[in-house]
């Protein structure tokens, strides 16, 4: 949304935007309720309108009594369009999802080129992907703390899939002399996305797939699997992309540590703030966009991140934390930006 102007009183700021309406032209009023004698300021919902509505706002100002801004009826019968055609939808859209055929006693979904939107708002299978993969890979990879064989020539399973999903194989690490990118430079660059199953312990799993499940099915309900999936893996991306970019702790002084970068660090954390950053920015930018967080859970993860890089927990890969914020925020700009 674009702010215009701002008019002296409510009765001329509607009759403004009532006056836009009938140009087909969406706007809105908004005033500061804690200050005494506020404005109204004038907003303008698509970014398409905002020339037109300035020319029009300067006209209005000029003779705000004149018989041609009233049309508070009109503005009124077009509203009550706008409400009936939105029913008329609603009920058409109700009416498809019970004729969908079924398969399970559940809506079928199409094949990769599309599905019905009724039964996508029923799924929400990459969340519940991720959640699984996560549980299955920090069991069987022992939370970062795999049991050791006792033949060194041998691997326990554990110790197989904690090296095979770690960011560096920690033989290639060993055998490099402390290369972080000694196995991404073997081609192995799946590395960037998998430490995101890996988890620490159960406390550190369970704090991050609810997130997952309270963040990501509502973004994947509203926006499909495929967009989460992507959004998922950019912001683990760029979380991992930042943490090893970060010099290592023996390069930093001590009150830096906290910020240090790490191949070994593990968790969906970076994913998680990908997600966070993409639905607190997304509604700002967008006003129609239908899901806000409350500011109590925006205080909550932004309070988190900042204690986190004080040093008092860890070790914890606050780059990690503060990449997948960043991508997050950067989606939440261009999607807005694009619309």
């Amino acid at each position: 949304m674009r702010r215009i102007g701002s008019l002296e009183n409510e009765t001329l700021a509607h009759r403004f935007c009532d006056y836009l309406l009938t140009l087909s032209i969406d706007a809105a009023a908004d005033s500061d309720a804690s200050v005494d004698n506020p404005q109204w300021d004038i907003w303008i919902r698509d970014e398409q309108d905002v020339d037109e509505a300035r020319n029009q706002f300067a006209l209005f100002v000029q003779s705000p009594e004149s018989d041609t801004y009233q049309v508070k009826s009109k503005a009124d019968a077009l509203r009550d369009k706008r409400v009936s055609e939105q029913q008329q939808k609603l009920a058409e859209r109700k009416k498809l999802h019970r004729t969908l055929p079924t398969s399970g006693g559940r809506p079928a979904m199409g094949g990769l080129g599309g599905s019905s939107f009724a039964a996508r708002q029923q799924n929400i299978p990459v969340a519940i992907g991720v959640i699984v993969l996560s549980v299955i890979a920090s069991f069987a990879g022992g939370f970062g703390r795999p049991r050791l064989s006792p033949d060194a020539s041998k691997l326990t399973s554990e110790q197989s899939v904690d090296y095979a999903m770690s960011f560096v194989d920690r033989r290639d690490y060993a055998e490099s002399d402390g290369d972080w990118f000694a196995s991404i430079r073997k081609g192995e660059v799946w590395r960037f996305i998998t430490p995101m199953f890996l988890h620490a312990d159960p406390l550190h799993l369970a704090f991050n797939m609810i997130w997952i499940f309270l963040l990501g099915s509502a973004i994947e309900r509203l926006q499909g699997s495929l967009f989460l999936a992507v959004l998922l893996f950019v912001s683990q991306l760029a979380g991992m992309l930042l943490q090893v970019s970060l010099p290592g702790s023996e390069s930093l002084p001590p009150m830096l540590h906290a910020l240090a970068g790490s191949p070994f660090a593990i968790g969906a954390s970076g994913a998680v703030y990908g997600l966070f950053g993409y639905l607190w920015i997304r509604p700002q930018m967008d006003a129609s966009f239908p899901i806000r967080l409350s500011q109590g859970n925006v205080m909550l993860m932004l309070g988190w991140l900042v204690l986190c890089m004080t040093g008092m927990f860890g070790p914890i890969a606050n780059g990690a934390h503060l990449g997948g914020l960043l991508a997050g925020v950067a989606a939440a700009f261009l999607i807005s930006h694009k619309r």
